[in-house]
């Protein structure tokens, strides 16, 4: 029984008084269910206790101990841990009394309330980079465990029109017939609002959620409705922590905190707000590709059997996928397998690596200013750096991955070309030619979703020729976490990477993690 089945309540969304709800001092999660946020919690932070020879560095490398004294202040306070653990049970409780009081049966004649709030996001799984980082939660529904699954549509798999993603999304305003009131982002707001949450802000772009505060517990949150892709998003990176402990997460730590100071803004924030559109996930992404590609990382992915789908009905009835993205007018597919430990025969390459030699690594790997990016067969001629022109970022696949097409291949924009002079010729008008065209790109990347399987086989999803940087998602195969960058974008990233580079190499072991987040930012606009 999960933590918040047997915590006492003392409040519900029928009652605008906060009051306690919980003991003085809360009792963190016990492991359970699948859960970054309690199994994280369930164990000792590896913050709080960093071996000596890793913390003070025998050969005073300052990167080492700068990076490592930062990451263990980085640890949130226990008062906070208890506040999103009392904030967390205070919201499973009222969603539940408001929407669905009475319990349902989830396994073998067990009976469970129905809604479970989750924590996902950074806070599931110690990425926090201060005491400042909003809290994510997630409204898990145990009654539709693989999430917007195809019977929840709001256009049906068969389809032929074209269903506006904006106003699916904006429908999420209002309660639906078959879906608990939850879902609806008004009906959710008036409910954590009775339970004394302020600054309410309903979102349906691009994900339908709720932003608020919690005034007692100085939290800012945010809160959705069961999109589970952000579970197994966090259990992934939390499995891959539990291996390298001590050089992934810092690793992470600190391109997340460089990052914030070359972009201007926190990963945290949406793409709108954040310079090089990034997310906190799609660096935690680059960061675990990189320490696979030198073999410090297993790929716990390895042994997924991809499965080609002939038919859309075939895709849909594989156990394997939950559905997610409820702004949409039909779900997206997301793959949810990995192993929780590595192999018994894998081992690190070099089990004595420190993080500030990673660090120093991932820079000089991903700087652009030794090699032509314009060259076809520059990574060919050196694999100690990356180029975006010919590879892509891949921890499904073991860290990096060829191109199938490589950037700015014609191939498929040769195809639509095509297809709108043959449009054209027919006599059919502009807006008449752009709505067969949303539906021939929608029809051709479902039909590559359902053949390319991981990306390693030959297929690759084509709007990734059109991107600069590719950093494949984990789960959404065909998806690329770095959609958002235009190639000027992209390339004032790779200029900060070469920057940061040589700033390292001209201070060589002196250089303190102080000094990267202070490189030069003229001519960078």
């Amino acid at each position: 029984m999960s933590q918040s089945d047997t915590h006492p309540q003392s409040s519900s969304c029928k009652s605008p008084q906060l009051g306690p709800t919980s003991p003085p001092h809360t009792p963190l999660p016990t492991e359970g269910e699948a859960s970054p946020y309690k199994t994280y919690y369930s164990q000792s932070s590896p913050r709080t206790h960093i071996p000596d020879d890793l913390l003070y560095s025998p050969d005073h490398d300052k990167l080492q101990e700068s990076i490592m004294i930062s990451w263990r202040s980085s640890e949130p306070s226990q008062e906070r841990k208890r506040y999103m653990e009392d904030l967390r049970v205070l919201l499973t409780n009222a969603i539940n009394e408001t929407f669905h009081p009475e319990l349902i049966e989830v396994f073998d004649g067990e009976k469970k309330r129905r809604f479970e709030v989750e924590i996902v996001g950074s806070s599931s799984w110690g990425g926090e980079i201060d005491n400042s980082t909003d809290v994510d939660l997630c409204i898990v529904d145990r009654a539709l465990p693989r999430g917007y699954e195809p019977s929840m549509w709001l256009q049906s798999p068969s389809s032929t029109q074209i269903g506006s993603n904006t106003q699916a999304r904006r429908g999420r305003y209002e309660p639906s017939q078959n879906l608990p009131d939850c879902y609806s982002l008004k009906a959710l707001s008036d409910c954590i609002e009775k339970v004394g949450m302020t600054h309410t802000k309903r979102h349906p772009l691009p994900l339908p959620l709720v932003k608020f505060v919690d005034p007692e517990r100085k939290l800012g949150c945010d809160l959705q409705c069961n999109d589970l892709a952000g579970l197994y998003n966090c259990s992934l990176i939390l499995a891959y922590c539990q291996i390298s402990p001590y050089v992934l997460r810092p690793l992470i730590y600190t391109i997340k905190r460089w990052y914030k100071s070359i972009s201007g803004k926190d990963p945290k924030l949406s793409n709108r707000l954040n310079k090089f559109k990034l997310s906190s996930y799609c660096l935690s992404l680059i960061c675990i590709g990189y320490l696979q590609h030198i073999g410090q990382l297993p790929n716990l992915q390895e042994d997924i059997m991809a499965r080609g789908y002939q038919t859309i009905e075939e895709m849909m009835e594989d156990e394997e996928l939950i559905w997610g993205e409820w702004g949409r007018t039909q779900g997206r597919a997301f793959h949810t397998t990995f192993a929780n430990k590595p192999k018994e025969y894998w081992k690190a390459r070099d089990t004595k690596m420190i993080v500030a030699e990673v660090v120093r690594g991932f820079f000089q790997y991903f700087a652009q200013d030794t090699i032509d990016t314009k060259s076809e067969s520059t990574y060919a001629e050196d694999s100690d750096h990356f180029n975006p022109i010919t590879h892509i970022i891949s921890s499904l696949n073991g860290g990096i991955l060829p191109r199938i097409l490589l950037y700015k291949d014609q191939t498929y924009p040769n195809l639509e070309k095509d297809q709108m002079t043959y449009l054209n010729r027919k006599g059919y008008d502009p807006s008449q030619i752009s709505l067969i065209m949303q539906h021939y790109r929608m029809a051709k990347s479902l039909q590559i979703e359902m053949k390319m399987n991981k990306g390693d086989g030959g297929i690759q999803s084509y709007e990734w020729s059109e991107r600069k940087l590719v950093v494949q998602d984990p789960f959404s195969w065909v998806k690329n976490q770095a959609s958002g960058m235009s190639e000027e974008v992209c390339d004032g990233f790779f200029d900060c990477i070469s920057r940061t580079h040589q700033k390292l190499k001209e201070l060589g072991t002196k250089a303190t993690i102080e000094d990267i987040l202070t490189i030069d930012m003229d001519g960078m606009e």
